[in-house]
């Protein structure tokens, strides 16, 4: 029997061809009207999010909760119409699929985010909010927060798989404006993430470093910027503070050069720190942090007080007085058994100048910074503190490096170790060269309350190997009066005692390139400088010495050979300073890293 064939005009063609018509234009409808639904949804989304911001702020945490379940449905409403069959299907479609994937991606991360971190948090309340913590005769009450940590981290995690999933979307063949939601999307978990993180690791850490499952101890130790060391200045006072179940107490203190020197070290310092820095690491308390490696210097200096005084100790935190007068801001004035108020404005000038001025003995210094220290000790202890100032002031200090903190327990280090208050040396990975930019004094005084420093940096492809060439450019200007020889005080300017002329800065200066780089070369006004260079860690380092005159200044180029990172991307940190000019600088100003354009004529190949 013949087959029967059917024309294209065939009716039952006809009729199958406007069946499939009829499908196809339902579902383009149904995509449509569902992507439009969903695209008001989660425009609706955003004020609910604006007003969690403004509530969070203002403490109305009930305010928060309700626009927090209003966040959440809107963004559930946009994940709904955004995954079901026939659009889940469309997405297999050449050219438009990828667009109607991405966006089932971002409305689900959205919802995700909403539901899943979000909300938890705001439900968890003030035992999240950092700024909530309040110090009652003494003692912070640990409950609340360990009893969230369990719902902070599962949203961390939450938030961590919603961002990667938003981060894994490609956007290059998108259509425009689907590519810009998901930039602006992106862009919002980007800058969510170090608040998140930051209460996360509030969470793991506060109850167990402040003594929720056993009794710790601490060195409080006070970085004197005005005697530069790699970490943030020369160790000039220290303090034992106990902490049990969320109480503390300042046990002793002692200035830095009562501990130590030995002949020989007390602590385990690898060769190339020795070499690179010599052997006074392992040797003098006050130069332990010459290495920029604070977990390294924390655990020396902690070794050295044990060896002095037997005391074991469980962690190490950095301080210096830009950071005490952000707590000051939180304290307000505190007086001085000297009489003295000590206000945020006038701590660093008090401090790092004042005190030499009118001081002439070590002893007499070492006494007044002793007071100071107890005296804000005590007003935090009593609670009678701005809770939500205090703990901006700590978390401007910690990014900025001015707070660093060591824990001789690897649980704690561990997470640690992630932040920027573990102060190590700085990373590199495939896509970013980690750079580093330390200082030393090298006057043997307090002349660098006068040093102004600048940073600026800069990387490019040059070679033809594709990988970048890195240039890191160091500026440091002497701002000590023109007659600082004979105005400032003989311990302030050294006297020549090691070698130096009164009222010049001497400071050796450690620059690290990316972990598996090259040092390539050192210069200064187009010549080559003299430099020490070693390995620290897989690190390239040049380490050279600068010599100013008041008025003076000196800039130096150093230039590295990247062989990691195919991307021309940088990150750099430097040893926090003072501004040179006597100015206080806000406890969360970073020293300001420059960009600059390398030019491929001008750097080794």
């Amino acid at each position: 029997m013949p087959r029967r064939r059917w024309r294209l005009g065939h009716p039952v063609a006809i009729g199958v061809l406007v069946g499939i018509g009829i499908i196809l234009l339902f579902a383009i409808v149904w995509i449509c009207v569902r992507g439009y639904l969903a695209q008001r949804a989660l425009n609706d989304a955003v004020p609910a999010a604006d007003t969690i911001k403004t509530a969070i702020t203002s403490g109305d945490l009930a305010a928060a909760r309700r626009a927090s379940d209003e966040l959440s449905s809107h963004t559930h409403t946009a994940a709904s119409l955004t995954s079901d069959p026939i659009w889940m299907t469309a997405e297999g479609i050449p050219w438009i699929g990828p667009n109607l994937g991405a966006v089932r991606t971002a409305a689900a991360a959205s919802d995700s985010v909403a539901s899943h971190v979000v909300g938890p948090l705001v439900a968890a309340g003030a035992a999240v909010d950092l700024r909530a913590l309040a110090i009652h005769d003494g003692r912070i009450d640990l409950a609340p927060i360990s009893a969230a940590q369990p719902a902070v981290a599962k949203a961390a995690t939450a938030f961590t798989a919603a961002r990667a999933s938003v981060a894994a979307i490609e956007t290059g063949a998108l259509f425009s404006p689907v590519a810009g939601g998901i930039d602006r999307l992106h862009g919002v978990l980007d800058h969510a993430a170090p608040q998140i993180d930051a209460i996360d690791n509030a969470a793991r850490l506060l109850p167990s470093m402040l003594g929720a499952a056993g009794p710790r101890d601490y060195l409080l130790a006070a970085q004197n910027p005005a005697e530069l060391r790699s970490t943030g200045g020369l160790i000039g006072a220290v303090a034992l503070v106990h902490a049990e179940n969320g109480s503390l107490k300042l046990l002793r203190q002692a200035a830095g050069t009562s501990i130590g020197p030995w002949d020989a070290p007390v602590a385990d310092v690898p060769v190339a720190t020795t070499g690179l820095y010599g052997p006074l690491v392992g040797r003098f308390f006050q130069d332990a942090n010459l290495t920029p490696d604070f977990p390294l210097a924390a655990a020396t200096a902690s070794r050295m007080w044990t060896t002095t005084y037997g005391d074991q100790i469980d962690g190490v935190i950095a301080v210096d007085p830009v950071v005490l007068s952000g707590l000051l801001k939180s304290t307000g004035p505190v007086t001085l058994p000297t009489g003295d108020r000590l206000t945020s404005q006038n701590a660093v000038k008090l401090l790092l100048s004042d005190v030499y001025q009118r001081y002439a003995e070590p002893a007499q210094q070492d006494d007044f910074f002793a007071s100071a220290a107890r005296a804000v000790f005590d007003r935090l202890s009593s609670g009678d503190v701005n809770s939500k100032k205090l703990v901006s002031a700590l978390a401007d200090a910690g990014e900025s490096r001015r707070v660093l903190i060591w824990s001789a327990h690897p649980s704690d280090q561990k997470i640690l170790g992630q932040t920027t208050l573990a102060g190590g040396l700085p990373e590199s990975d495939l896509s970013t060269a980690g750079i580093g930019v330390y200082f030393n004094d090298a006057t043997g005084s307090k002349m660098d309350y006068y040093l102004g420093s600048s940073v600026a940096a800069g990387s490019a492809v040059c070679r033809a190997d594709g990988k970048p060439s890195t240039v890191v450019q160091v500026t440091l200007t002497n701002h000590a009066p023109a007659d600082a020889a004979t105005s400032l005080p003989k311990f302030v300017t050294g006297g020549g005692t090691y070698g130096v002329t009164p009222g010049f800065i001497k400071t050796r200066v450690a620059v690290y390139g990316p972990t598996g780089g090259l040092l390539a070369a050192t210069l200064s006004d187009g010549k080559n400088l003299p430099t020490v260079s070693g390995l620290d860690r897989s690190r390239p380092v040049s380490l050279f010495t600068v010599q100013l005159a008041p008025g003076e200044s000196q800039t130096v180029t150093v230039q590295f050979l990247n062989e990691q990172q195919s991307a021309a991307n940088l990150s750099v940190v430097t040893t926090p300073t003072l501004p040179g000019d006597g100015s206080t600088p806000d406890v969360g100003a970073q020293n300001t890293v420059k960009p600059i354009v390398v030019q491929c004529s001008s750097v080794v190949k």
